[in-house]
């Protein structure tokens, strides 16, 4: 199994998480041609867009239907609950972090220049994070897990998309974002500690930083 892309995305982080908990064996690579936009990459992932998962004969694009997938074919360890109400949860969790925190990161990450920063265009994207964080902070059902009192695909998706509030909030002058949601910031702390996604979000802070410091 080979998956593309860098372990500084949340997307991949999430599709390693599910790895690294089921035991898969892996490669992981950067896009061929040296971006997810260049021919090369394209013919692979038309959408491209990281990560992509090549399985054999199969292809995937799209984390959470990655994961779905590992689910599906790799039932030991699962990451989704036998309860149908805490499946459900799980998706809606997954949903939540995609659409109602990620959407407005994405909008404050090309704002973080203080210099060029459109503040009318800050001010939504920092509305709408706080906005989708108090949504999740609602939904989480613990703070040890997101879900019941093991690991599930919730799990594999939200604490890398945390890694990024605190990320881009800090250049807003937030640097404890998450102090006005005391579930998800005990969370936070403790899947930072936790055996499979504690190494997986250390992954993304160093790669992070490294990306950051070539292009400084």
């Amino acid at each position: 199994m080979k998956i593309y892309g860098p372990s500084f995305s949340p997307f991949v982080s999430r599709v390693r998480t599910a790895l690294h908990h089921k035991g898969i064996a892996y490669e992981q690579e950067l896009p061929p041609g040296g971006s997810a936009r260049s021919e090369e990459y394209l013919r692979i992932n038309p959408i491209g867009k990281v990560p992509t998962m090549v399985d054999g004969g199969v292809t995937l694009p799209e984390s959470e239907v990655i994961c779905e997938y590992l689910e599906e074919k790799y039932p030991q360890k699962p990451l989704m609950p036998a309860d149908l109400a805490a499946r459900g949860k799980v998706r809606l969790i997954n949903r939540v972090g995609d659409i109602y925190i990620v959407v407005p990161l994405f909008t404050l990450f090309a704002q973080l220049n203080p210099a060029t920063r459109d503040q009318a265009l800050a001010d939504t994207g920092l509305a709408g994070t706080r906005t989708g964080l108090s949504i999740l902070e609602g939904f989480m059902e613990g703070d040890e897990y997101a879900v019941g009192g093991a690991l599930t695909l919730a799990d594999c998706a939200v604490p890398p998309i945390l890694f990024f509030v605190h990320y881009i909030l800090s250049h807003f002058g937030d640097s404890e974002p998450l102090t006005n949601y005391p579930r998800l910031d005990a969370y936070w702390w403790n899947m930072s500690k936790h055996q499979i996604c504690g190494p997986i979000l250390d992954d993304m802070d160093t790669t992070f930083k490294a990306l950051l410091a070539s292009r400084a």
